[in-house]
């Protein structure tokens, strides 16, 4: 078997690294900068720190410091019309995967004609854009080192991704420093995100060694450290466990992909409109355990990592069943609800079956399931 393996980012990581952004990104020829924020890293000071930085190196910033969760098409074309008229050669995101996903969107309408949506899927033959530097804040999308954005496309009522070279990172600065202060739920979503990034790569059908000893390591610290960072959110060495953990899962995705669970995320997320991470944590056990149909080895190595030994002789779906147990009680012991506990209607829910299997991520789950399959998984999750 042919095998491609895609290492993307330049990474500089530890305590400390985010105030090397005006240094590096002056290194990378750039002048004029836009950069990217939201509101919450305003009014934690982080987002002017970063500036200020930007500022002493000589370097001329234009702010957008609204980016929105899940970010909309509408919003990245009007910032991209922005940064062209003002000329930027280069953007700095400072935050989570919205606001890292809305550089990548503006990035790739630089030197490309909106709209947005046009370029949704897998891109090479567009116009480069401009270099960016990514500075994440939370420890769970892994968007730093990915080539993807996730946007909301607010004609159609979905989410869908874009994919290619505009969409990569020229350097990411991963700080855990930043992560100190994030609260404690969205320790949980977020750390919960990467998991699902981590477990969905190791059993989809384009897994490879390099993604599963990513994806591996990732799950194992996930496992250990995220508790932690949960209960005690000023632990140091917690906080950069999980966020290398998030790091090192969206390495793993980004050479083999996501599948069912995060299809069923971004279908979730765009009618209920809840965090990404807790999207497609909703029904995490219910598809590992459908994945061990297939992937039982895979499967198996996931339980491992939890702490949990698999008896040799047990069937696949033994397996299943464990993993499903494992994931459920670990998302548990982090309060992570279920749907019902959200609120959700369950004829709602079941109704975006179809959605599941139309978004891009479902070609690659490990075999082929049916819209009535997926609503049996959203119905057995949704008081779990």
């Amino acid at each position: 078997m042919i095998t491609n393996y895609y290492v993307f980012v330049p990474a500089i990581m530890g305590s400390g690294a985010s105030l090397r952004v005006g240094m590096k990104t002056r290194e990378l020829g750039c002048r004029k900068v836009l950069v990217v924020h939201d509101q919450g890293l305003k009014d934690v000071g982080i987002a002017d720190t970063i500036i200020e930085n930007l500022q002493a190196a000589g370097l001329e910033t234009v702010v957008f410091g609204k980016v929105l969760a899940d970010p909309p098409d509408i919003l990245v074309e009007e910032v991209a019309e922005l940064a062209r008229n003002e000329k930027i050669d280069g953007i700095v995101a400072v935050g989570g995967g919205s606001a890292i996903d809305t550089a990548k969107g503006i990035n790739t309408l630089i030197n490309n004609p909106p709209p947005i949506l046009q370029y949704f899927g897998y891109r090479t033959d567009l116009k480069s854009g401009v270099p960016m530097v990514f500075i994440p804040t939370t420890s769970g999308t892994g968007s730093e080192v990915t080539s993807m954005a996730v946007i909301s496309c607010t004609s159609r009522g979905n989410k869908d991704s874009v994919m290619g070279p505009h969409c990569i990172g020229t350097l990411a600065l991963v700080d855990p420093d930043l992560t100190l202060g994030l609260p404690a739920k969205m320790t949980a979503a977020t750390g919960i995100d990467a998991l699902a990034h981590a477990v969905e790569c190791m059993t989809g059908g384009q897994a490879n060694p390099l993604s599963d000893a990513l994806a591996k390591e990732a799950i194992r610290d996930i496992a250990k450290w995220l508790p932690i960072a949960y209960k005690d959110g000023s632990n140091l060495e917690a906080r950069e466990k999980m966020i290398n953990a998030s790091m090192f899962a969206g390495m793993a995705f980004s050479n083999a992909l996501v599948h069912l669970g995060h299809s069923i995320g971004h279908s979730l997320g765009a009618v209920f409109h809840i965090p990404h991470g807790i999207a497609c944590a909703l029904v995490l056990p219910e598809v590992i355990e459908y994945s061990a149909k297939s992937e039982s080895k895979k499967v198996a190595m996931i339980c491992e990592c939890f702490g949990e030994k698999v008896q040799e002789d047990a069937t696949c779906e033994e397996i299943g069943a464990l993993a499903n147990k494992l994931l459920r009680n670990f998302m548990k012991s982090v309060d992570i609800p279920n749907m019902k506990e959200l609120g959700f209607d369950l004829e709602k829910v079941l109704a975006i079956a179809p959605m599941v299997t139309s978004d891009t991520g479902f070609a690659i789950a490990p075999y082929r399931v049916t819209a009535a399959k997926v609503a049996n998984m959203l119905q057995t999750a949704f008081d779990a």
